[in-house]
């Protein structure tokens, strides 16, 4: 008999077993979504293997359907979501979660329909009447109870648990039937919002910017009007003032393939000697990898479109990663316009219909470059022949939730298995991928010049300490402000960096010493004074800035430290002449956010004031001061990557200014001789690392050894050291690297769960995984007071 293996589209950390289902007449493929049994219900499944003959067995239970939606991944996922799931030690299901857009395949729900006409509400008298009129009267023809909690008298009722109590009373006498239905995905026969100018006129400056935008190009996806920083809101008003028109097309079925036009410019020497290197790879047509090194304002991107149009000439296709969503737009047009409609991007202004439409656009190969952040390496693109990640040192390619992916490493994997060429382009490389790149073990191109050939901005180092004694205690140091002023007087832009929000880091009672602190994690509040409140950065609990200390009612509590509020406010008491501008998670908090802010200060802008945001993708002529306002912020966190993040963040920022004439950075700081602070105003990546690398070799370090953190986290904290305790003893007899700890996490506690770490490392990987699959992952399964989170390469 012809039989598939599925696996039930569930997203868990315990239930990892694809099952054998007989396909039957069915054509099915790797990557159809089934509807099998499994027990007494029906689920939604994955077909993970291509059919084949088994012996007949009344043990094999049939498929039900193929569910008429499209294919969820290609086999090509399917390999991507294998190798994720066995090189970070999760489920299958887990690792497909990462491959399989959400929203995009059908669910199966408890539905609640009527079983008799009119409702006997003294069969239920615990139930509100007014929830029993609304259950018959408004939904007549049944309804989930997440359709249900939405209706105002529902919630009236109570909260989901009070509703669902009610509802399960009236299941219990008869009068409802529970019943399991497949609701359709999100993603089914859509069309696509579209803006064109309307004939009426709107005032307002937000309102106008938008309608030029319109104008510019008519038809413009809604979703891109939001990406460019108009609101939802600006946006209705247009369209009911009569001044946009907005209307629905049918989704683009057919993309031309434009010719490829020829390079903006000529290229440098050092970019030409790169282009031939990785021609001769592509000609190959085997395997590389290369570190493309080189300085801010080199012209990276330039090589990666040139490298792209050679392969779309000859029939191939590519990929290209960037760390941030809000990068994603800018970089993106350089791509459309090499590569016109054939370009897919993903960012997070689409809706989840048009991200699916991306999706299976690639499916039909109808797209020829990929453009998003970290999820776009599972691309469905078919003869991938190059993959870039711009900026490939970033922390953001990790995710943070399981599956714990890296997507260098699953980039390098795809590439592996394609036979092409994969690029990792960083002013700032990882030192693995320079480690990596100094024994050999892959490429080097190093590009040294910038391509205006101007030279790297002079940088000087301000000793924080010395300009305390001095009697300076404000933010800013006598060198930055004069350089601030004399930048403002000659009509340039400034960047003042600052990796911290708010307006402060904690806040202190002089007189009694006392830190508001979060209720439910192990960290001080932080103040916002904009906003008037105290927020914990993790959980996000809020609590009024208070006046006095409500410990010992003295007036002298009050914010220490600096955060991006604080700083944008100094600047603006100290030159109120200047257009300020402020970027960070406070003041990004929309899609479209970053476009917006942007705009506005290469529009009027004179200064920006910003988080880790303004250190990558600016790329502004006038801009030619950047302050780093407290380089210290990050530098002795206890991490091991702590020096090297500072780094490269320092260095990143730095690169801001002079990209088009010459420009100066200024670093303030605590510690002037830190190597990190000390190599990076030198622009001297290699003195950083070769420093780095030999504490890190002393230490046992990667990439010296393989790094893996085990977090056991629980509400009960002797559970969840009791638990990590079981695990470290358990590994301690398995003889696979040096096991460190238990011991509690830097931040302890974390939205009422106490957390513990494990750490291992390892020479030995692969024996290193068997023990955490076979001894580890069955006691954690069993214990139902904690949750083991497994972090390879953390």
């Amino acid at each position: 008999m012809r039989a598939i293996d599925a696996l039930a589209a569930i997203r868990s950390t315990r239930f990892d077993l694809p099952l054998t289902y007989a396909s039957g007449e069915l054509h099915l493929r790797v990557g159809d979504v089934v509807r099998v049994p499994l027990g007494n219900r029906d689920v939604v499944a994955f077909v993970v293997t291509a059919p084949r003959e088994v012996e007949a067995s009344d043990r094999i239970k049939p498929v039900s359907e193929r569910l008429e939606v499209p294919r969820a991944f290609d086999e090509m996922g399917l390999h991507l979501a294998r190798f994720v799931s066995e090189y970070y030690v999760c489920t299958l299901g887990e690792a497909l979660s990462a491959v399989v857009l959400s929203g995009a395949v059908p669910r199966i729900v408890d539905t609640f329909v009527h079983a008799v006409a009119q409702p006997n509400p003294p069969r239920y008298p615990s139930v509100p009447p007014r929830l029993v009129r609304t259950i018959w009267e408004e939904f007549p023809d049944g309804f989930a109870l997440e359709t249900l909690l939405r209706h105002p008298d529902a919630r009236r009722a109570g909260d989901r648990a009070a509703l669902l109590r009610h509802v399960q009373s009236i299941v219990r006498s008869g009068e409802l039937r529970r019943e399991r239905r497949f609701t359709a995905p999100k993603t089914q026969a859509y069309r696509v919002r579209v803006l064109e100018p309307g004939e009426a006129s709107i005032k307002g400056k937000k309102a106008e910017a938008l309608l030029a935008y319109v104008r510019e190009q008519p038809g413009v996806p809604r979703a891109d009007a939001v990406l460019a920083g108009f609101s939802a809101a600006v946006i209705a008003r247009a369209v009911k003032s009569g001044a946009l028109v907005e209307r629905e097309i049918e989704p683009q079925r057919t993309r031309a393939r434009a010719p490829i036009p020829p390079p903006p410019f000529e290229a440098t020497p050092e970019q030409g000697a790169a282009l031939a290197r990785i021609d001769a790879w592509l000609d190959a047509g085997t395997f590389r990898e290369a570190l493309i090194h080189g300085v801010t304002g080199s012209g990276k991107t330039f090589v990666y479109v040139e490298a792209i149009k050679r392969v779309v000439r000859e029939g191939g296709r590519a990929i290209v990663l960037v760390p941030e969503i809000s990068l994603t737009p800018q970089t993106a047009r350089r791509f459309e316009s090499a590569f016109g409609e054939r370009v897919a991007v993903l960012h997070s202004a689409l809706s989840e219909r048009e991200r699916f439409d991306a999706w299976q656009a690639c499916m039909r190969g109808e797209i020829d470059v990929v453009v998003g952040a970290r999820s776009a390496v599972f691309a469905p693109l078919e003869r991938v022949r190059l993959l870039v990640i711009d900026e490939a040192h970033e922390s953001s390619y990790k995710q943070d939730t399981s599956p714990r992916y890296h997507a260098v490493t699953v980039a390098r994997e795809r590439m592996r298995r394609e036979g092409g060429v994969l690029l990792l382009g960083s002013a700032t490389p990882a030192l693995e991928a320079f480690e990596a790149a100094r024994r050999g073990t892959i490429e080097l191109i190093a590009l040294h010049e910038r391509a205006t050939a101007l030279p790297m901005p002079s940088v000087r180092v301000v000793d924080l300490g010395r300009e305390f004694e001095a009697g300076n205690k404000r933010i800013f140091s006598t060198a930055l402000a004069q350089a601030l002023e004399a930048c403002l007087a000659r009509g340039e832009k400034s960047v003042l960096f600052v990796n911290r929000r708010g307006s402060g880091s904690f806040v202190l009672c002089r007189a009694c010493g006392f830190v508001p602190a979060c209720t439910r994690c192990d960290v001080s509040l932080v103040a916002h004074r904009s906003d008037g409140v105290l927020r914990c950065h993790y959980c996000d609990l809020q609590m009024p800035l208070p006046a006095i200390c409500p410990t010992c009612a003295s007036p002298t509590i009050r914010e220490f430290g600096i955060g991006t509020e604080r700083v944008a406010d100094e600047v603006a008491r100290l030159f109120p002449q200047a257009r300020v501008l402020r970027m960070d998670s406070d003041t990004t908090t929309r899609v479209g956010d970053h476009a917006r802010i942007l705009g506005a200060f290469e529009a009027e802008g004179d200064i920006l004031v910003g988080t880790q945001m303004v250190a990558k993708g600016l790329d502004f002529p006038t801009v030619t001061l950047v302050g780093v306002v407290a380089a210290d912020v990050g530098l002795h966190i206890p991490e091991f990557r702590a020096a090297e993040r500072s780094f490269a963040l320092i260095a990143q920022v730095c690169g801001r200014s002079g990209r088009a004439r010459p420009g100066e950075a200024i670093v303030q700081t605590y510690a002037p001789t830190h190597p990190a602070i000390v190599h990076a105003a030198a622009h001297d990546y290699e003195a950083f690392a070769q420093e780095e690398l030999a504490e890190r070799r002393a230490l046992q370090y990667p990439p010296f050894v393989r790094l893996v953190y085990l977090g056991v986290i629980g509400r009960s904290r002797s559970h969840a050291w009791d638990a990590a305790a079981r695990y470290a003893e358990v590994l301690r007899g398995a003889d696979i690297g040096e096991i460190l700890g238990p011991a509690a996490y830097p931040i302890a506690r974390l939205n009422d769960e106490w957390r513990v770490r494990i750490a291992i490392k390892t020479r030995t990987p692969r024996p290193m995984r068997a023990v955490l699959r076979e001894r580890i992952l069955p006691l954690a399964h069993a214990d139902r007071e904690t949750r083991l989170a497994i972090n390879v390469d953390p």
